[in-house]
């Protein structure tokens, strides 16, 4: 080893000892390597020997220490401030809106005891969820997603099993610990990781090339959306292929095939629908306002009436509502509920926090050079803001009810999963800093 090179691996050695993000080590190393060099020819051409020249170059590049230090907060964990904050909102909301139904209902209506203490035990459990998948060092998931999309096939396959009947002969909750876990509903989280986790893997793009990848990367997209069709769960059908082919779009710019994709999904949804005449009618009784009143679109007339005669005030905490008139307050009809009881004042500000937090997390893909980092905060930013925007056109009056819960608000074990991944989110911009730029799957 040449003398300047000791003297330079003991300096970035003081300097990468002050910089916690190991991964930026070899980056630090490699950009201060370059600036010492050019200070050591550019004194050499002055004349200098190569002692005098190394001294220059040190003095130069100055206090590895300080340098470090600096490094440091530049490369330190970033904490997603404004998301935790939504979340607590969102929260807080949800807490509010079971203390208005219990208030409001009182003996009289038929729902879970203690409603808004259960709300709140499944929001605490569902932090500490977050809590852990925000420590996660998320490059731990890409190596794992095969694993991940396997087991994700195997959960529901094992639901179908021996999980607990529900409507329509579809088996869907599987109890652990007293908790039951709507495996299929969870599913469509766990695939869009997975996807990003295998479409990013360099053994992926090495193990298939030319028209063997596009029909590998089909295949795996597909797969599960034939599932969801087959047992049937239209639900997680329409929001799988809603975020995955958005997110297969973006990742291969194969715009093409994928508006091949989603149009055939369309045409074939829209025959199912036309066949049979209970979704036929509700379709209709939904999108047309003149049908509002039949049988079929009896709970889109309901959410019509209550929201108009809501006012900016509402109707305030404890107002009662006729058990047949508002149907499953705090779950399906929970932000119609929020608005009866807080008018449309409150319902403002329900909106300009849901978009506001939905803009947040797309925003937060845009401020990640990690490749697969950006991928995957996009994948669940996607997953989640879809399902945030579909409880919000339930106000409309005129979008088909489907059963989508909307996440972090209405209530039920789904804030689990909604938790894991906005905490998953989270734990990616954490170390958004904290990883060379660009940095290829490859290296992982």
């Amino acid at each position: 080893m040449e003398p300047n090179q000791k003297v330079l691996n003991r300096y970035l050695n003081k300097v990468c000892a002050e910089v916690k993000a190991k991964g930026m080590h070899d980056e630090i190393r490699e950009e201060l390597s370059g600036h010492f060099a050019d200070l050591m020819t550019e004194r050499q051409q002055q004349g200098a020997s190569e002692e005098e020249a190394q001294q220059y170059a040190i003095a130069q590049l100055g206090d590895p220490q300080a340098i470090g230090r600096d490094l440091h907060q530049i490369h330190k964990p970033r904490i997603p401030w404004s998301l935790l904050a939504g979340v607590i909102l969102l929260s807080a909301v949800s807490l509010l809106g079971m203390a208005a139904v219990e208030a409001g209902f009182g003996d009289y209506y038929k729902f879970p005891d203690a409603l808004m203490l259960r709300q709140g035990m499944f929001i605490v459990l569902g932090i500490a969820v977050m809590a852990i998948m925000y420590f996660i060092n998320f490059k731990h998931v890409l190596r794992s997603s095969g694993w991940i999309y396997g087991g994700a096939l195997m959960a529901i396959l094992f639901s179908i099993l021996v999980g607990l009947q529900v409507t329509n002969g579809v088996r869907r909750y599987v109890g652990i610990l007293g908790l039951f876990f709507d495996v299929i509903g969870y599913s469509p989280y766990i695939f869009v990781v997975a996807l990003a986790g295998i479409w990013n893997r360099q053994g992926f793009m090495k193990t298939w090339n030319g028209r063997t990848r596009d029909l590998a990367e089909l295949s795996l997209l597909l797969l599960p959306a034939v599932i969801y069709a087959v047992i049937p769960a239209f639900p997680e059908l329409i929001v799988y292929l809603a975020v995955s082919l958005t997110f297969y779009i973006w990742m291969t710019r194969r715009w093409i095939r994928g508006t091949v994709i989603a149009v055939t999904f369309l045409t074939g949804g829209a025959i199912y629908v036309w066949n049979h005449l209970h979704l036929r009618e509700r379709f209709i009784a939904a999108v047309q306002a003149d049908h509002r009143d039949t049988g079929a679109g009896y709970l889109n007339s309901v959410i019509h009436n209550t929201l108009t005669s809501a006012g900016w005030r509402g109707q305030g905490m404890g107002y009662r509502i006729a058990e047949e008139r508002l149907m499953f307050p705090y779950t399906d009809l929970f932000p119609v509920y929020l608005i009866q009881t807080f008018g449309w004042a409150g319902g403002l500000l329900l909106l300009v926090l849901v978009c506001w937090f939905v803009l947040r997390m797309l925003y937060s893909a845009r401020t990640v050079s990690d490749t697969y980092g950006r991928a995957l905060i996009l994948a669940l930013a996607l997953m989640l803001s879809i399902r945030l925007i579909y409880g919000l056109t339930i106000l409309t009056g005129r979008m088909p009810l489907i059963s989508i819960p909307f996440p972090f608000l209405s209530y039920g074990q789904h804030v689990f999963i909604e938790f894991a991944a906005l905490g998953l989110l989270m734990g990616v911009y954490r170390r958004k800093d904290m990883l060379p730029a660009g940095q290829a799957p490859s290296s992982l």
